[in-house]
């Protein structure tokens, strides 16, 4: 029995690679957040463009710094979350309109510049401890609740929730827990955040984020989030390991939780959306493997196949498809199976069998594939870590038939998917799992045309792809909230596909040496995607859902792939394969090389 050992050049690799991006070897394009400049929905992608922000000192730059204090706001933009930072933010504003400082005249102030409200623009509300005051509001909220109301209404008026923009309005932390405020407040705290649950609620783009439940975790553990004091004021241990500054605001830790809290909100949803499409790439994949294993064989001419049975393992790398399906076939894996998926066994097993009978054989094929796909994705910084396991477990079923010159395939496959993450976030001490499940329906049908001529094979092909996507509600949890709630709608799309494959004939040289080389152009592009429609609802604060809308963008993209291999001797063969997709040659570009012996 022969066996195929392949080592990768990694040297010369890593001098050649220029960057692949995770969308050029499968060509799924992710759902887009009015947050993001490169599609990706990790934190590292998130730049919001202005961000305006209204509020009192827990807000007001001028009134940190004073303090010596960082600044939630300033360490965003720091981070390059941010890219403009308008803070209209003042020590001692209220909501209550009828001051100079309050509410409604920092929004005078942000309109009075004539600056328009723009997609990808966030606007921040942070208000309500001075008009809580230090004993309760004597009128039980009821003016600061107008002032607030009336001037988020202002803010949506000027386009703040519109399209591609988000209003988050902060509810309070346990306001009488501050050393210089009294016990009996919290109940006008949560009667505040309620009222922000029914803004939320009752408008498009506009977010409750929670500031509650990340300070109750706090104040319940301290030792587990780094502290030593959460009940009086330390300057001097403000920035180590004690949460208050003075009597009524927290130091540089506590702002460095707040500033956490709006990291988590600005990519909560939109991570779950990406990864609804995802059975999209581990289906493309499926179908290429497929086509590799039952397919490319004949279409490469070497031999007609034989009615029977073929038991055939998928996903293999090409030097192994080679060795374990026959020598003499010439076999061209099309770009798309980029080399972040390669693995170095089969991830599927096809049972593959000719139609018609032994005595009247018409060259069709039709069967059936299990297969499992895996990927892993890390993300290590000084700030947090995160991992996730994406598995797919799929059953599928294949039909080839040649119709004249032409030749003709359909695969229908079922995928199982389940994901699991898991996440640390070293300052406050905390690690979690979520596991979540889904599936996806995917119909491929894709017409070729095999051609020879002086010396080469060339296929041209269509395609038209039908997918449907599905992620199961779950709750999951949250670092900085309580536990969420997240359900999305079924997600459909419809794809067609155009390219040419082209394969030369071998080319023997001295010394017993073969050469072959090859390349794929294909142009796949969006017929319809659904939107994706996010919600979410914190098992802290039942009844509260919130939504999210997320566009799929529409999918339009072109690759091009190079190949060539060399049998240098019986037992050797090198090979050196390029991909990229043509409309961002510089994130997507991919070189490999490989050495193959067979032993």
């Amino acid at each position: 029995m022969k066996h195929t050992t392949t080592f990768a050049l990694t040297t010369l690799a890593a001098a050649l690679l220029t960057g692949c991006a995770s969308s050029g070897g499968s060509g799924v394009s992710a759902v887009s957040s009015p947050f993001s400049s490169d599609g990706g929905s990790a934190l590292g992608s998130v730049h919001v463009n202005t961000m305006r922000v209204f509020g009192d000192s827990y807000s007001d730059p001028s009134f940190t710094s004073s303090l010596g204090t960082i600044n939630w706001s300033q360490q965003l933009q720091a981070r390059g979350l941010v890219k403009e930072n308008d803070n209209f933010a003042i020590g001692g504003a209220r909501a209550t309109t009828g001051e100079v400082r309050a509410f409604d005249q920092q929004i005078n102030k942000a309109l009075s510049r004539n600056k328009p409200i723009a997609d990808g623009d966030l606007t921040v509300v942070y208000l309500g401890h001075n008009d809580i005051g230090r004993t309760g509001s004597p009128d039980a909220l009821v003016r600061a609740t107008a002032g607030y109301q009336t001037g988020i209404a202002r803010l949506v008026a000027a386009g703040a929730a519109a399209d591609n923009r988000r209003i988050f309005v902060t509810q309070l932390s346990n306001w009488g827990r501050s050393p210089g405020v009294s016990d009996g407040t919290d109940g006008q705290v949560r009667m505040w955040n309620t009222m922000l649950e029914g803004i939320a609620n009752g408008n498009k783009n506009i977010i409750a984020v929670d500031m509650y439940t990340p300070f109750e975790r706090v104040f319940a553990d301290p030792k587990a989030y780094g502290f030593t004091n959460v009940t009086t004021a330390s300057p001097s241990r403000a920035a180590i390991d004690a949460l208050y500054q003075d009597e009524i605001h927290f130091g540089s830790r506590g702002q460095e939780i707040i500033t956490r809290v709006y990291q988590h909100y600005l990519t909560r949803g939109w991570d779950w959306a990406n990864s609804i499409t995802a059975g999209a790439r581990a289906s493309e994949q499926i179908n290429k493997d497929i086509d590799d294993g039952t397919l490319v064989l004949g279409l490469a001419g070497a031999q007609n196949l034989k009615y029977g049975f073929r038991l055939l393992p998928l996903g293999m790398s090409e030097s192994n498809a080679l060795t374990l399906r026959s020598q003499t076939s010439t076999v061209f894996r099309p770009f798309g199976a980029s080399t972040a998926f390669e693995q170095s066994g089969p991830r599927g097993l096809a049972l593959d069998t000719g139609l018609g009978s032994p005595a009247s054989f018409d060259n069709g094929r039709i069967g059936v594939a299990v297969y499992q796909y895996q990927q892993t994705n890390g993300l290590d910084s000084a700030q947090e870590r995160y991992g996730r396991t994406y598995t797919a477990n799929a059953l599928s079923l294949f039909w080839h038939q040649p119709i004249d010159d032409l030749s003709f395939s359909s695969k229908l496959s079922h995928l199982n998917l389940q994901f699991d993450s898991q996440a640390r976030d070293d300052m406050v001490n905390l690690s979690l799992q979520n596991h979540s499940t889904g599936d996806t329906w995917s119909l491929e049908n894709t017409l070729r045309y095999p051609l020879t001529s002086a010396g080469w094979d060339f296929t041209p092909w269509v395609s038209f792809t039908g997918q449907t996507h599905n992620l199961n509600s779950a709750n999951v949890k949250s670092l900085y909230t309580t536990d969420v709630r997240y359900g999305s709608n079924q997600m459909r799309e419809l794809l067609t596909g155009l390219g040419i494959d082209v394969q030369s004939k071998p080319v023997y040289l001295s010394g017993g040496k073969m050469l072959r080389w090859g390349g794929s152009l294909n142009h796949v592009s969006s017929l319809y995607r659904d939107a994706i429609r996010v919600s979410m609802e914190e098992l802290g604060t039942p009844g509260l859902v919130q939504s999210e809308e997320f566009a799929s963008p529409r999918i339009n993209r072109t690759q091009l792939a190079l190949q060539a291999t060399l049998d240098v001797a019986k037992q050797v063969q090198l090979r050196a394969t390029y991909g990229t997709q043509l409309q961002s040659i510089k994130d997507t570009s991919n070189v490999m090389l490989l050495a193959s012996f067979r032993y």
